[in-house]
């Protein structure tokens, strides 16, 4: 996506210097924790107060205390799509939150466009404006939510994820998930997912995997719900309606291909808000963005303006 395109940015705040990047202490010796170490040089240089820290309740409380001096310029995650879901939830509302994309797939990162190197992301930190991007919110049974930056899952694609996040032993790969799809899709009854929105009334819409998206790019480049924006208060929702191995694989091409919309047994909708729950499996898995949540029924809504991005300006 061409940040340009964005409805909304703001300048940042030239008098805020202080940049805290938030490193995963596994990462702090590879690669990952170089980079972070080479930022934090560069925006030193520049007259900002940057450190890397790797402990998280310490870089929350650190934001919190630079948001109330109104000194916080951002704070960099050092990561995957994971790292800035966390970051998400973690930091206060009012925090901008700067991508430095050190993970798999990366797909916030590659959505906005946003830089990939120390120098380029500083230059980010500088120059960069902020975009108010929605947010999503899903909420279990139990009241228990979490906001995701990218996408939900239910069904076989989140059973994958719970499979991987049970074998994992380290860093993760493209070639970490032949595994985990093989198991999971062995066995996997593919449940029917039950879908209602006030918003289309009393009817009730059936899938047997379920995708509900926030922006409109998922792992590979795929596009499912072309229509969504990031600015306009609505989820994408992508339903399929068939199930097993089969036809697993077939929407799979289907999707590589963005020949999914043309066919009748995918629906596309986008709504505010949705819930969705399953009688063959009350507690069938979820997912976002690309890790594992809880299980069903869940609601899952938008928040409006809630993730405070820094985009290269236009």
């Amino acid at each position: 996506m061409n940040t340009s395109n964005l409805d909304d940015t703001q300048p940042l705040n030239n008098q805020a210097k202080t940049v805290i990047i938030s490193l995963n202490p596994k990462a702090g010796k590879g690669p990952s924790g170089q980079l972070a170490a080479e930022l934090r040089e560069i925006l030193n240089s520049r007259g900002f107060k940057a450190e890397v820290d790797t402990d998280l309740p310490s870089i929350v409380s650190k934001a919190k205390l630079a948001v109330a001096a109104n000194n916080l310029r951002c704070v960099v995650g050092v990561g995957g799509d994971g790292t800035q879901t966390l970051m998400l939830n973690e930091l206060p509302p009012e925090a901008n939150l700067c991508v430095f994309p050190q993970g798999t797939e990366n797909v916030l990162a590659k959505y906005f466009q946003l830089p990939q190197t120390p120098e380029e992301v500083a230059d980010l930190v500088t120059h960069g404006r902020v975009a108010q991007i929605d947010a999503g919110k899903i909420t279990e049974a139990n009241g228990e939510s979490k906001l995701f930056c990218l996408m939900v899952g239910c069904g076989v694609d989140a059973a994958i994820v719970h499979q991987l996040a049970e074998d994992r032993t380290g860093h993760i790969t493209k070639l970490s998930y032949l595994r985990p799809i093989w198991k999971v899709i062995k066995k996997y009854n593919y449940p029917k997912l039950l879908v209602t929105s006030d918003e289309w009334g009393n009817e009730v819409l059936d899938a047997h995997v379920l995708f509900v998206m926030n922006i409109n790019r998922y792992a590979l480049g795929i596009s499912m719900t072309p229509d969504i924006k990031p600015q306009d208060g609505k989820l994408g929702i992508c339903a399929f309606k068939k199930r097993g191995v089969f036809q697993m694989l077939r929407y799979f091409l289907l999707l590589l291909t963005n020949q999914h919309h043309k066919r009748k047994d995918c629906v596309i909708r986008y709504v505010s808000s949705l819930k969705v729950s399953s009688k063959e499996m009350p507690d069938a898995p979820t997912q976002i963005d690309g890790d594992p949540c809880g299980t069903l029924p869940v609601t899952i809504e938008t928040v409006p303006q809630r993730l405070r991005l820094i985009v290269p300006a236009s």
